[in-house]
């Protein structure tokens, strides 16, 4: 799942025109407590509540309240959920704007729904290691990844996959064991690249704690 089709109807982004009281209505009424700002059609940076309801003079425009943030918070639409994950979390961000390759605004990307995503896909919930691999898409056969997952002793209990390049995906696995060395071992003989590993108790994996991070930031 990337992250243009995670594009939500319902979330519409502000713009550096709108009077902090028009924000303000907006937010409250549709219920986010923080938007992305539009200048034309890029990111200007978010706007949040909270913030808002603190401003004495609520008739300025929001360009004049906010400053502008070349660094704003925004997912490219060819972006893998994963990696949206951690960067909600590291934000503090319910809303995510999403942005086509030239960074013109297309969307934006509501939390709860990749909440739900990730609940029902990944079953989170379960004990067990996230395996990140990436493979040739002619070397891709689910049934065979499976089948050797399953001579370690482990079981799949979620899979989803990603297009990285041409002719190159992203595969990521939960597996019901927090030990996956000799899967791991067995994935990389059979050709595949393993490009991060999270939860797993015997393969310290430096980006560890972004899903820790996310896992506090879902409550899952």
């Amino acid at each position: 799942m990337i992250a243009k089709e995670l594009i939500s109807e319902q979330v519409h982004a502000l713009r550096t025109t709108d009077s902090v009281e028009t924000a303000i209505d907006y937010l409250a009424t549709q219920g986010f407590s923080e938007l992305p700002i539009l200048e034309n059609k890029s990111i200007y940076n978010y706007c949040r509540l909270q913030s808002l309801y603190a401003m004495d003079d609520k008739t300025q425009v929001l360009s004049e309240v906010v400053a502008p943030n070349l660094h704003a918070p925004k997912a490219f639409e060819d972006q893998h959920l994963y990696e949206l994950v951690p960067m909600l979390a590291a934000n503090e961000l319910s809303v995510l704007g999403v942005v086509d390759a030239e960074s013109s605004y297309i969307g934006a990307i509501d939390q709860k729904q990749i909440n739900k995503l990730i609940t029902q896909s990944l079953t989170y919930r379960g004990m067990g290691a996230i395996m990140v691999l990436e493979v040739d898409e002619k070397d891709y056969t689910p049934a065979t990844i499976a089948r050797w997952i399953e001579e370690n002793g482990a079981k799949v209990l979620g899979l989803m996959v990603s297009q990285l390049e041409f002719g190159r995906l992203k595969v990521n696995i939960k597996v019901n064991t927090t030990y996956v060395r000799s899967i791991i071992a067995t994935l990389e003989r059979q050709g595949y690249r393993i490009l991060q590993v999270y939860l797993s108790e015997d393969s310290n994996d430096k980006n560890d704690h972004e899903i820790d991070l996310a896992l506090r930031f879902f409550d899952l």
